[in-house]
């Protein structure tokens, strides 16, 4: 049997930015190292003097980074591998990839779903645990509704490795038939929300049909439901992990400041708006709650369970004490992705948060 411990989004700066202890509590630590290997979704580009990508800066979109030093929590947390196939990875352009990519193969840690070209992000990592080939792919959705903007690999171009579903199929089924288990790590679904879309649902069930194992999903910043196949399991999102609150500065650029900062001084928010001073961007209470997903690969079954994860104000990760509200939301949501009616679920619910932003409401 084979142990995975697996989390959502990683992002080790912000107010975490030069803390090297008590940022996690040793319950957390225990569930990780309890696992064969271990697993995330690093969502950051990581450089100590930033130039921002042009790009995206014309887009006057998110932007996201931390500094080097602070990669050395990947290695406290015994992070094996990180996957880079998300739309922030690329927020200090191709240099500050490559630059992460350098980072992290000093440091040991391997990572799969970015590179220089398309040949390097889908270069997968295979791993032999207890006697048998795991294979790590990961991708990330194309589309703008979704993940946004953020440049995807080609042949002669640095980028992420895309998630076209035609072409994540033929991946799938080339190592599968190399591997034993084959787990892949999608960034997709759309952020905020309990609610898997319902491309991620059929796109879910397409994978395992093709031979995946195991899928491990981010992006949204909120845990989803957690779905044990026959012979697989699916993570939906396993929302943030390591992603503390952090300052913004203008467009809504991470900022970093040289002396220390009254925090209680700056203007706070918890939304994603354009900004004309340093502000303290904090994250909205359900973004705080985060999943270590467990999964146990044996020869004749796929199980995964979890354990939430709960980010405070201070900056602290811990297991979340009281789970029974949302243990109760993914258990109701998994129910329904287990249904084939999951698609006329999923419009009906979107309609009704169309209606009901659409008289003021927030939902």
């Amino acid at each position: 049997m084979i142990t995975i411990a697996a989390v959502g989004d990683i992002m080790p700066g912000g107010i975490l930015a030069g803390i090297d202890d008590g940022y996690a509590s040793k319950e957390v630590f225990d569930v990780l190292n309890k696992a064969d290997i271990r697993v995330g979704t690093l969502e950051t580009a990581i450089g100590d003097e930033p130039t921002f990508y042009e790009e995206k800066m014309k887009r006057m979109a998110d932007v996201i980074y931390a500094k080097d030093h602070d990669v050395v929590k990947l290695q406290q947390l015994s992070i094996d591998i990180v996957s880079l196939a998300n739309n922030h990875f690329f927020d200090l352009g191709p240099k500050g990839a490559e630059h992460t990519i350098q980072l992290l193969d000093e440091m040991g840690i391997k990572h799969i779903g970015a590179g220089k070209n398309l040949e390097e992000a889908q270069r997968p990592v295979v791993e032999t645990i207890n006697g048998k080939k795991v294979t790590f792919l990961a991708f990330c959705d194309w589309r703008n509704e979704t993940v946004g903007w953020c440049p995807f690999a080609s042949e002669e171009s640095a980028g992420v490795n895309p998630m076209n579903d035609d072409y994540v199929v033929k991946e799938i089924k080339k190592y599968k038939s190399q591997s034993d288990y084959v787990v892949v790590m999608p960034h997709w679904g759309i952020e905020h929300t309990w609610t898997t879309t319902n491309h991620v649902y059929s796109l879910a069930k397409t994978m395992i049909k093709a031979g995946a194992d195991l899928i491990l999903g981010s992006h949204p910043h909120r845990v989803q439901p957690i779905v044990n196949c026959k012979n697989a399991s699916v993570a939906y999102s396993m929302g943030n992990f390591l992603f503390p609150d952090r300052l913004i500065t203008k467009p809504r650029s991470t900022y970093y400041s040289e002396t220390p900062i009254d925090l209680s001084s700056l203007p706070v928010t918890d939304a994603y708006p354009y900004v004309e001073q340093i502000t303290y961007k904090k994250w909205k209470p359900l973004a705080r709650v985060g999943m270590i997903v467990n999964t146990e690969l044996s020869e004749n079954t796929v199980n995964s369970s979890y354990k939430l994860t709960l980010m405070g104000e201070d900056g602290v990760l811990t297991l979340l004490d009281d789970t029974k509200k949302t243990d109760q939301i993914l258990k109701r949501r998994g129910k329904l992705l287990r249904m084939n009616t999951y698609p006329v679920f999923y419009l009906i619910e979107r309609y009704w948060i169309a209606v009901l932003r659409k008289i003021g409401l927030k939902v």
